[in-house]
């Protein structure tokens, strides 16, 4: 009987083709050879990044000193105990704290929340509840240069515009009504019913005129407001004044929210400006940057103070040839600062780098340092140096001295020295006594501000969150403020049940250690935060520290580029 027929790789897989075994090597390897490739393996996802946010605290009356204790300090213990933060850095003033926390990632912010919820209990009666905020990656966006009567209208526009995360004005001085107080008049009112009764006559929606409504406003007993003070119709200074090649405006600038891309922002939010221009107006509207520039440079110089610093700085700038849209901002002169800080935003173009523009600025102002702050991927390379000791005058002290040490060295486009100042006289809450008066702190602290400066009080904010324009203000203030602070302190009164009391009785003058104080990861420090053209530069500052002479007990840290801490 005949075998049935195999086919030959049959053969071969039984052995019994001449070359099988041959055969069946080599149609292993070509299997092996065009066999499809094993799967990829996962790659890890790269970490999220890093973000940052900002916890402010008002606690009015509060010194600094007081405040890095109260407030500041259980703020801070209640985020280091976050997995999640890697670095706390934290301003104490005057009746307010900030804390910035660099988180690992943005999951970590319900955390914060809570952890920020529990700690309320802790802080002082008349602290605020923490406000949380973030504000990494923020960026300037658009600027548009207006008329001051038409800025409120353009930033409410902005506002609106989706990634717009915040909007800000300079140049524009609110309009307000001045409730000027005849200081011989004042004595036995009680000023807290005074503030009372301006703060009713805002609420107040009725057809009268606010300067009729407030001059009508009783106080006590048949005692109307036209009895103790004159009032006022003007506009208040603006905290900052801006340029552009038109000359002196009122500028509208708008930031993204944190992670949007400004030149998406931008064009959202260009037409949203475009379409308040109306030619039956003296009413301009100058976007920043100008059409064909590919982004918004900002800039900051330092410069010797001077009273025509604008314009000189505003002449400039346009004398510069092929300048794109450019916007001056110069912010009002700090008294304790011995340079100015004027900031420039230009829209560049491939024709026109951020070098070119900076360079142009040098040359035309005659100014060495002159830092690139954003976009933040061509902004200057950050360093800050925190100064450490027990002494704060000490530690404010050498930071200055090493802030001019630094200042000479090449590749600095920038210094800023955040360290407390001189002392000065604080004022304090005598607790004790104003539970004995059963007067309240707010009563109290609202005529302490009184005392110290003019007290701006708001309108309500209008029904449906839209405001057309900036909102109506009245400044109360003392015509006179001559003579030493403790006098006014005895002539101001607050009312209790039992009468007008002496603002003198209810709070103490002390000196005060001075403000603000400044915390890095919980450890108080005086910082110097340095620009650099380049981060190669950083090395020149550190030669220069090895070689800066320091007490015992003091040390000085390096670290990165500090956030921005002020709200």
């Amino acid at each position: 009987m005949s075998r049935a027929r195999r086919t030959v790789f049959q053969d071969i897989a039984h052995g019994t083709w001449p070359f099988g075994p041959a055969l069946a090597g080599i149609f292993f390897i070509l299997a092996a050879c065009t066999a499809p490739p094993p799967p990829p393996q996962a790659q890890p996802a790269p970490p999220p990044p890093p973000v940052q946010v900002r916890v402010g605290v008002a606690s009015p009356g509060g010194t600094a000193l007081d405040l890095d204790a109260s407030v500041a300090q259980p703020v801070e213990a209640a985020l280091a105990g976050l997995p999640a933060v890697r670095q706390l850095y934290t301003r104490s003033s005057d009746g307010r704290v900030d804390v910035v926390a660099t988180l690992s990632h943005a999951g970590a912010l319900p955390a914060v929340r809570d952890a920020l919820s529990g700690i309320q209990s802790q802080l002082p009666s008349d602290a605020e509840v923490p406000v949380l905020r973030r504000i990494d990656d923020v960026q300037p966006a658009l600027t548009v240069a207006t008329l001051p009567e038409f800025a409120g209208t353009v930033a409410t526009a902005l506002q609106r515009v989706a990634g717009v995360g915040r909007v800000d004005l300079c140049g524009v001085g609110e309009p307000r009504t001045a409730v000027l107080l005849d200081r011989t008049r004042l004595a036995g009112v009680p000023l807290d019913a005074l503030i009372a009764g301006v703060t009713a006559a805002l609420d107040d929606d009725g057809t009268a005129p606010l300067h009729e409504r407030l001059a009508a406003r009783p106080i006590t007993g048949a005692l109307q407001l036209r009895d103790v003070a004159a009032l006022k119709n003007d506009m208040r200074p603006p905290p900052c004044r801006a340029w552009t090649a038109r000359g002196p405006v009122a500028l509208v600038t708008a930031f993204t929210q944190s992670g949007a891309d400004p030149a998406e922002v931008a064009a959202r939010a260009r037409p949203h400006a475009v379409d308040l221009v109306s030619p039956t107006v003296d009413f301009f509207a100058d976007p920043v940057p100008a059409e064909g520039a590919s982004g918004l440079v900002l800039l900051a110089l330092e410069v010797q103070p001077r009273d025509d610093l604008g314009s000189l700085l505003a002449g400039c700038l346009a004398a510069v040839p092929d300048l794109p849209a450019w916007a001056l901002t110069v912010a009002e002169q700090d008294p304790t600062n011995s340079v100015a800080r004027a900031r420039v935003l230009v829209g560049h173009s491939a024709t026109f780098p951020i070098d070119h523009v900076r360079n142009a600025l040098s040359r035309c102002t005659g100014v060495g340092r002159v830092a690139a702050l954003a976009p933040r991927a061509h902004a200057d390379h950050g360093l800050s140096l925190g100064v450490q000791g027990p002494d704060p005058q000490v530690r404010a002290d050498l930071a200055g001295r090493l802030a001019e040490l630094v200042r000479g060295l090449p590749g600095v486009t920038g210094v800023q020295v955040l360290a407390a100042h001189a002392p000065t006289l604080a004022l304090q809450l005598r607790r004790d006594d104003l539970a004995a008066r059963g007067v309240t702190v707010d009563a109290v602290v609202s005529v302490l501000r009184l005392a110290v400066g003019p007290l701006t009080v708001r309108g309500p904010f209008p029904a449906g969150g839209l405001r057309l324009g900036p909102d109506l203000a009245v400044d109360i203030d003392v015509l006179d403020r001559t003579g030493p602070l403790e006098q006014l302190l005895r002539e101001l009164h607050v009312g209790s049940a039992t009468g007008p009391v002496p603002l003198a009785e209810l709070v103490r003058v002390e000196a005060s250690a001075g403000g603000p104080l400044d915390r890095i990861d919980r450890v108080p420090t005086a910082a110097v935060q340095v620009r650099l053209r380049s981060a190669a530069d950083g090395d020149a500052v550190r030669r220069a520290i090895q070689q800066f002479e320091l007490p015992p007990g003091v040390v000085v840290t390096q670290g990165g580029e500090l956030p921005e801490i002020d709200p």
